[in-house]
């Protein structure tokens, strides 16, 4: 049973009431914090959480805004003297309804009278808010303190925290990264699964029970057969017109080659398939023999022979004198085509791409890695670093893409229902719903944009961290059943968490540019108020400190 409404607790009284919030006395406001029972009492601070007596149940809300009536500004400006009481003013934002056996609703039951008396919030009021058994008695996981009550833990049901999606949300130096680091912690404390995109490689600090990858061009590779279309498509940027269609060709001719291999005759020394005068009948047989195999993405062919492919592509669709032969080379065909040889040559002859996408030995491949790690019971985090992973030719977006639309396969598949899976991606601006091309063609690759919106029931949910909360998709940040929201200082992006999420308005993103390193509002559906709460340290700090411009620059001695 709930004792929220102490005397000592009492800080003023209702003197106005709207729909939107009340107006409240706070005598005491101007007064230092008293203390009851070991426990401070602020009496009327702007973000403090209080409890408004409306007969037989509390209504909670937060402190917004407290001020002094005009004409004692000028005493309040001139020092306040403690003899001579002054009546502070406050506006608070009314969110939830209490019951004394501890339950709650969202939303207001019953709205409060003049008069009605308001007391600032016992610690156990606060934690019946956010800390709820878990469900059938499981474990919950730990996220710190309440940021102006260290005694408050704050400590979730991970259903609750990761069930709906989770976004990480913070400028830079805000405390984003050490909360992704705790939240790894946690889960590993727990037993569940994570799989982290490290944008940056700072996650590396992790330990326990981490297996560590990276993609690059010594390490995992991403080989194009790991690639579907869109992938190719935003890899190679084939014009929509005629390249795109030469490009599909291609590729199915090389696959066919794999399959029949280089002993047959369609099939030269090299690998290539030249059509160009042979007999057309010859070619589609084979093809609609090993069609499955020709039309399945995931099909091996030789990516160093593509644009060689492609110029053997280009002829005629039919003999001018034989309609059951090939015809000759088609010259302009060709010559709409050599823009795009030109590009796949330059990328085969690129190390740093080709090792990753058509490696020359046999490495493992990140959809590989992500396999072996859920096969391993002794495993519980998985860390793919993209530190060593190139910016250039979209590498990086497509790599992303891939790993998205793999786990999302197997979750259609039902891997994750009985053992749910939490994606956190570092830098998800950079990844989710991107469109890249040029002028000529573009791509979306938005596989995890569908993770976002249909992996929940599947057991497979996100967690997305970002500083640039505003390059997200709109579709995406509303997905998100829980926010984790640090300092943000800029406009856009406090304006556009607030339209995405229906669970924090406008005075609680006012709070967001005051927040300290490490300071978090914490809101979802499944909470009735917004919680600023102080994230505990990870034990193993991510490695996310800028340079050190003090020790690096050295007073250089003067030159005459």
């Amino acid at each position: 049973m709930l004792h929220p409404f102490a005397t000592d607790r009492q800080i003023g009284s209702v003197y106005r009431v709207d729909a939107e919030g009340a107006e409240v006395t706070l005598p005491r406001a101007a007064a230092r914090p008293q203390m009851h029972l070991g426990q401070r009492v602020p009496r009327g601070e702007v973000a403090e959480f209080v409890v408004i007596d409306v007969g037989g149940f509390g209504i909670v809300g937060r402190i917004r805004e407290v001020w002094v009536s005009a004409n004692e500004r000028k005493r309040v400006a001139d020092g306040i003297d403690p003899a001579t009481p002054i009546a502070p003013l406050g506006a608070v934002q009314l969110l939830a309804t209490l019951r004394l056996d501890g339950t709650h609703i969202r939303g207001i039951e019953k709205y409060p009278r003049l008069g009605d008396p308001v007391y600032s919030a016992p610690p156990d009021v606060l934690e019946a808010l956010i800390s709820e058994a878990a469900e059938d008695g499981g474990p919950r996981l730990s996220i710190g303190t309440l940021a102006n009550d260290d005694q408050v833990s704050v400590e979730i049901d991970p259903s609750r925290l990761f069930g709906r999606h989770l976004a990480v949300l913070g400028a830079t130096g805000s405390g984003k990264s050490w909360t992704v680091a705790h939240l790894a912690e946690g889960i590993q404390g727990i037993g569940g699964n994570l799989i982290i995109v490290d944008a940056t490689g700072e996650f590396h600090t992790l330990g326990g029970s981490t297996t560590h990858v990276s993609v690059s061009s010594t390490e995992l590779s991403l080989p194009h057969t790991d690639m579907d279309e869109a992938d190719l498509t935003a890899f190679l940027r084939p014009s929509a017109g005629s390249q795109l269609p030469k490009l599909r060709e291609a590729i199915r001719s090389l696959r066919l080659a794999e399959l029949i291999g280089a002993d047959h005759p369609l099939v030269d020394e090299r690998g290539l398939i030249h059509k160009a005068d042979k007999r057309r009948s010859d070619f589609y047989d084979l093809q609609t023999e090993h069609a499955d195999a020709v039309e399945r993405a995931g099909s091996k062919f030789n990516l160093r022979l593509l644009g060689e492919q492609i110029e053997c592509e280009c002829i005629w669709a039919h003999d001018r004198y034989n309609d059951a032969l090939f015809g000759g080379p088609e010259l302009n065909g060709l010559g709409y085509c050599v823009s795009l040889i030109t590009r796949i040559q330059d990328l085969i002859q690129t190390p740093e791409i080709i090792e990753i996408v058509s490696p020359f030995t046999e490495r493992a491949s990140v959809i590989g890695a992500i396999d072996s790690f859920l096969a391993d019971a002794e495993k519980n985090v998985l860390c793919i670093s993209l530190k060593d992973l190139p910016f250039v030719h979209y590498m990086r977006e497509i790599t992303v893409n891939a790993i998205g639309r793999h786990l999302l396969s197997l979750a259609r598949s039902g891997k994750f229902r009985p053992n749910p899976l939490v994606v956190a991606v570092d830098e998800a601006q950079q990844f989710f719903g991107r469109v890249i091309g040029d002028e000529i063609i573009t791509t979306r690759l938005e596989h995890f944009e569908a993770i976002a919106k249909e992996g929940r029931k599947y057991g497979l949910t996100v967690c997305m961290a970002t500083q640039r909360p505003g390059d997200l998709p709109s579709g995406v940040l509303s997905q998100a059943g829980m926010l984790l929201v640090h300092r943000l200082g800029h406009g856009r992006d406090r304006k556009y968490i607030e339209e995405a999420s229906s669970e924090l308005d406008r005075s609680a993103t006012q709070l967001l540019p005051g927040l300290t390193p490490g300071e978090a509002v914490l809101v979802g559906v499944d909470f009735p108020v917004p919680i600023s709460v102080r994230i505990a340290a990870p034990l193993r700090k991510p490695e996310s400190e800028g340079p050190n411009y003090r020790a690096g620059w050295q007073a250089s001695p003067t030159q005459d």
